[in-house]
């Protein structure tokens, strides 16, 4: 298997643990729930490791995310945790997505250098390309936060507004990801 598919095959993972560790959550299992997603991203990053292919920066995002819940659930014991958890999960992703921007290495890279071709990976357009790409992604983790403080209020409707309205923000990132990086592409073969 590509390391293209390998790491499409993990993507598709790691949302079953955030759907596991939701389900678990959801139905009042919070320790069980934190408990899975830490295995389960220890688990995902060893099979990458054992791949010999580059653990990417939202891999260890999604471990550090478990790594904090683990702390606030065993450790500290924090009850105000899982109410605001949302929230610490989209501030990470965002948080990162923008450093990544900001110093230059857009996260988005380390998925398209595993289906371009090398000589491409330096070319304006590959970089103004996982520019873009990650700035859609920043903005829809932005997106999120905002959407999940706001459901923090029990009269908000907080399944609508902060689980179902965060996954269509989700699948609207990908949707543009997918058709940005097809049209760009066509670009770099007529450039």
């Amino acid at each position: 298997m590509s390391a293209d598919r390998f790491s499409r095959m993990l993507l598709k993972m790691q949302f079953v643990v955030w759907v596991v560790y939701g389900f678990l959550a959801g139905l009042r299992h919070w320790p069980a729930g934190v408990a899975f997603g830490v295995l389960a991203s220890l688990g995902l990053l060893s099979l990458e490791a054992s791949r010999h292919i580059k653990v990417k920066l939202m891999d260890w995002v999604l471990l550090g995310y478990f790594v904090i819940a683990a702390i606030a659930t065993f450790l500290i014991r924090s009850a105000a945790f899982p109410a605001y958890s949302s929230v610490v999960i989209w501030g990470l992703y965002a948080g990162v997505t923008w450093t990544s921007i900001l110093v230059g290495v857009p996260f988005s890279r380390q998925y398209a250098r595993e289906s371009a071709p090398p000589e491409s990976w330096h070319t304006v357009g590959f970089l103004h390309a996982n520019r873009v790409i990650s700035v859609v992604w920043g903005l829809a983790f932005s997106v999120n936060i905002v959407l999940a403080a706001i459901a923090l209020n029990p009269r908000n409707k907080p399944l609508l507004v902060g689980v179902l309205a965060p996954l269509l923000t989700m699948v609207a990132a990908t949707i543009f990801t997918t058709r940005y990086t097809k049209i760009s592409r066509q670009r770099a073969g007529r450039a």
